[in-house]
């Protein structure tokens, strides 16, 4: 068996292992991988909106040049301009890499790093100097920073608010080194800014983490049996759609019918059915191992994919299946237990099936040909003449 072919659009990765790296990117709340890389590949979004803040802060660059003919102004300029042309390489990077490639933020995070304190180094520089011309355009741009800054990273709470005290904390400082004091009021009403900012950042975080777990729980509720939690036959579907035949790799693909739920159904009602079907499901799910897949595919037919099995270990492991369905009797709510058996047929990919397709084919003609032989018994696909005896009848 391959790797499986996920879709990974909208989605990234964070390659950097650093603990701190990996703090400052973690969710407020718990989600899964895909939610996590969701949530990452926001902050590669609105590339556009990057960009016309590099031409906001050139522009305010170059005027501050022409004021003061400070040279400084031109580190700031060259600085614009070449975290702008790495911006715009990255971008055509990431655009020309293959669909089945999945990004990393790392460089953009970086660029962002270094734009942001870029930015608060020259809101710091032009607040110091005294002019006023320059000081309003300099806390103009700071603010009209901050509200973009929130929006394109607030899928990573932690990491949008370092942008923000990287863009604001030297303006503050400029204004308090500055030999006007007046402009010591932005000392006091820095917190309540940093505040708000930090609230509109979680409020739209929240925003994202409750989709992500609602898409998360209909996908669950879409794919798995609402009786007995495993997998339904849609789940099992999507499941094999994402395998891809490797012949260097073994699977199995298991069918299992039940022998004598008919009969209980009749009996009891299928009220006991239900709650037998619940119970073999758990008997399945504690014998098979945590990587193997399990369904019910409708009634009383449940379906196993083991992964990374050679085939003479299939048919060892059907007869434990059969024997854990078979060997106990099962509660009905009632006061008779119930008692039924399991027919399986199997077939193994590479050497059954060339594809996933004719694997459940293969394995549901072993398993008819299992219930022709008396049923209580496992079948491999193309052996089905060397049938072993019954394990298990039912009663």
């Amino acid at each position: 068996m391959g790797q499986p072919a996920v879709d990974i659009s909208g989605r990234a990765r964070l390659s950097c292992r650093l603990r701190a790296a990996q703090w400052l990117f973690k969710p407020t709340n718990d989600v899964d991988d895909a939610g996590r890389e969701f949530l990452l590949a926001q902050l590669l979004t609105t590339p556009l909106a990057a960009l016309m803040g590099s031409c906001c802060a050139l522009t305010i660059e170059l005027v501050a040049w022409h004021r003061s003919g400070q040279p400084i102004y031109w580190l700031f300029i060259a600085g614009e301009v070449a975290v702008a042309a790495c911006r715009v390489i990255e971008w055509q990077g990431r655009a020309q890499r293959s669909s089945t490639h999945l990004p990393t933020i790392d460089r953009s995070v970086l660029l962002s790093v270094l734009w942001c304190t870029l930015q608060g180094l020259l809101a710091f520089t032009i607040i110091s100097s005294g002019d006023l011309v320059l000081s309003v355009l300099s806390a103009t741009l700071v603010m009209a920073m901050i509200g973009p800054i929130c929006a394109r990273n607030y899928a990573a709470p932690r990491f949008a608010f370092l942008l923000v005290l990287l863009c604001d904390i030297p303006f503050v400082t400029g204004a308090v080194t500055s030999a006007e004091p007046w402009l010591l009021v932005i000392l006091p009403i820095t917190p309540p800014f940093l505040l708000g900012a930090m609230q509109i950042i979680m409020t739209f975080h929240r925003s994202m983490l409750q989709t992500l777990a609602a898409q998360a729980h209909a996908r669950h509720l879409a794919e798995h049996d609402w009786l007995t939690g495993v997998l339904n036959r849609q789940g099992m579907d999507q499941a094999l759609s994402r395998i891809v035949p490797d012949a260097e790799r073994q699977m199995a693909l298991i069918s299992i019918d039940l022998d004598g739920f008919k009969e209980v159904n009749d009996r009891f009602g299928h009220g006991a059915g239900d709650l037998l079907l619940t119970q073999v499901a758990r008997r399945l799910r504690d014998a098979l191992g945590d990587d193997d897949l399990l369904a019910r595919m409708g009634g009383d037919e449940f379906m196993v994919v083991v992964r990374g099995m050679v085939p003479d270990q299939v048919g060892p492991l059907a007869d434990r299946l059969i024997a854990a369905i078979s060997r106990h009797a099962y509660e009905t709510g009632q006061s008779v237990p119930a008692r039924v058996g399991a027919s399986i047929g199997f077939a193994c990919l590479p050497e059954d099936a060339a594809n996933t397709v004719e694997l459940r084919l293969r394995a549901d003609e072993a398993l008819y040909a299992a219930k022709d032989a008396g049923k209580g018994v496992g079948r491999r696909y193309g052996r089905l003449a060397a049938a072993a005896p019954p394990l298990a009848q039912t009663a």
